[in-house]
């Protein structure tokens, strides 16, 4: 068995140890503290916060707000989730609760209740503001703190462009529920946590979710390559010198070269190969990336490929023809909402994954 996963939440042994993470996070939810979890796609923030929960006595709500489409949606949703918390028998109990009533459907293939508020309903400011009562209401009945976790929170401006001031102005008032705000575009989460004019202003406490330490990654990857028998200490570092030290791409790379390895030792050149193969798998998804961007986004990207990070420099815009720093800043803007790049410190960018910065490469040599 591959002792390598990726691509999904990853818990127990495959879990990268995040220990002083875990700990403020257990603690800061035990103190009733609303978090805000700030950091690029893939870098284990759902992991990290199931890896937390899983060792307290709370009951959890987890909504990802990407597939949400609308305010009712939301409501569904949110109804679904936190009465799964209760037991069967108690969900009407719960549900008189609700001044505005959903239908509800038994289905007999999956064993659930189906509730949903209709999307013609008249006042649907109230069917919002009911549903984000309900695990207050919860974990006042059953005597036990509820965690809601909130998955890509920057959707909720797509979804609605008010409900911001809708779900502040229920959170606040409640004392057994905690809040986590997971969010990878940054500059949005820091504005609607950050700007006084918000009404999420200072809600939480914010925490970006940085890189993990080189020493514990090359613990994590010797340990999991040796639970296979194998012994990698020999490409430990150029493993991590091509990843970054990213725990995603740290693991889809080393998934492939226990793929690619056929009984052969532990060499360098397997993270050549490795590599190779997973560019090749996604070549179609690179070119459209690509093709997704405008002349001034790639303009940046082959630069950033080149070894390049500062996208605003003099000496940057004219080695790549771009205009003015301000527009090599608005499109680097651009690729950081997209999920293409990321800012590696105050002034400096890169692109997030190493595979498709290696298909560029490779593409314009």
């Amino acid at each position: 068995m591959n002792p390598f996963r990726f691509g999904a939440i990853v818990e127990g042994e495959h879990f990268t140890d995040r220990r002083q993470e875990i700990k403020e996070l257990i603690s800061d939810i035990e103190s009733g503290q609303n978090v805000v979890l700030i950091s690029p796609r893939r870098y284990g923030k759902s992991s990290l916060v199931n890896k937390a929960l899983a060792g307290m006595e709370v009951k959890a709500i987890r909504l990802d707000l990407e597939i949400i489409s609308d305010e009712i949606d939301l409501a569904n949703a949110y109804v679904k989730k936190a009465l799964a918390l209760s037991p069967f028998e108690k969900l009407k109990t719960f549900l008189k609760t609700l001044k505005i009533q959903p239908a509800m459907e038994y289905n007999p293939a999956t064993s659930e209740m189906n509730i949903s508020f209709s999307p013609e309903a008249a006042n649907k400011t109230a069917i919002i503001a009911e549903s984000l009562e309900l695990p207050e209401i919860i974990a006042r009945k059953q005597n036990k703190r509820v965690v809601v976790v909130f998955d890509e929170f920057q959707e909720i401006r797509r979804i609605s462009p008010d409900l911001e001031k809708k779900m502040r102005g229920v959170f606040q008032t409640h004392q057994n529920v905690s809040y986590i705000f997971i969010g990878s575009q940054e500059s949005m989460i820091r504005d609607i946590f950050q700007e006084k004019k918000n009404p999420f202003y200072k809600f939480g406490r914010q925490k970006v979710l940085g890189g993990i330490p080189e020493n514990e990654m090359e613990a994590f990857v010797l340990k999991r390559f040796a639970s296979a028998g194998m012994d990698a200490a020999g490409i430990v570092k150029d493993i991590l010198a091509f990843t970054g030290c990213h725990p995603y791409y740290t693991q889809q790379l080393c998934h492939e070269i226990y793929i690619a390895r056929e009984k052969r030792p532990l060499r360098r050149e397997l993270i050549k190969e490795a590599v190779g193969n997973i560019v090749t798998q996604h070549n179609a998804d690179y070119k459209r990336w690509w093709n997704g961007l405008d002349n001034t986004e790639r303009k940046i990207v082959i630069g950033l490929a080149a070894g390049g990070s500062s996208v605003t420099s003099q000496q940057f815009i004219q080695k790549y023809g771009i205009k003015t720093a301000s527009t090599s800043g608005s499109a680097s803007g651009r690729l950081i909402d997209k999920g293409i790049i990321a800012r590696t410190d105050k002034n400096g960018y890169g692109i997030e994954d190493p595979f498709w910065k290696e298909w560029i490469i490779l593409n314009r040599n």
